[in-house]
């Protein structure tokens, strides 16, 4: 499996990967999704192949991610009301609860909550729509954003970069084991997902 991966790898221009990784960070930014975490560490992944690809593969992923959390803010931060209205009727309600949960802490904690709110899974994303709702600065939006998506992406690129071939080495060695651990991780996200929806039924039937 690694000598497919690495020599699908290789059929890729880095300018085009990187591009690609940029496009995928900028969606994470601006609509919560793919998952910012696994594209970085793809990209650290890709940069292994080459070397020298660790800081630009590094420096696409933070200005992608600021870019689109950029373009979500002033979004937010213009539209309001209807991003407001947007969110009260919106039908995904894993969504709903996760804007909820950061605008709870956005609250709770005040402006510093971009910092370090932009560590934590989810709602590292989701913690832009009630900073531009709020109306917070740009400078200090852009300044704290900086910080959370340079040392994120870090961990993330260096992770892919350190040690994605080692762990593609462990399941190609370990293919049982990586089934079961996959399986193991896809149900726990299916059982958190319906526990969610069946607490959140017995909450609106209180």
């Amino acid at each position: 499996m690694s000598e497919f991966i690495f020599a699908f790898f290789e059929s890729i221009s880095w300018p085009t990967a990187l591009l690609v990784g940029f496009f995928l960070l900028f969606l994470n930014g601006t609509i919560l999704t793919p998952s910012s975490e696994l594209t970085l560490a793809v990209l650290g992944l890709y940069a292994s192949t080459q070397e020298w690809l660790f800081f630009p593969a590094l420096a696409t992923g933070i200005v992608g991610n600021m870019t689109g959390f950029i373009v979500l803010f002033l979004i937010c931060r213009k539209y309001s009301d209807f991003i407001n209205d947007l969110i009260m009727n919106s039908k995904w309600h894993y969504v709903k609860h996760m804007i909820q949960k950061a605008k709870t802490g956005f609250h709770a904690y005040g402006h510093h909550y971009i910092l370090f709110g932009r560590y934590i899974p989810n709602v590292r994303s989701a913690i832009t729509i009630p900073a531009g709702l709020s109306n917070m600065p740009l400078g200090r939006f852009i300044l704290y954003t900086g910080i959370g998506c340079a040392t994120w992406s870090a961990v993330w690129v260096a992770i892919g970069f350190f040690l994605g071939p080692a762990l593609l080495s462990i399941i190609e060695t370990h293919k049982a084991f990586a089934a079961g651990l996959l399986m193991a991780i896809i149900l726990a996200v299916v059982a958190h997902r319906h526990f969610f929806f069946k607490k959140r039924n017995l909450d609106s039937a209180c």
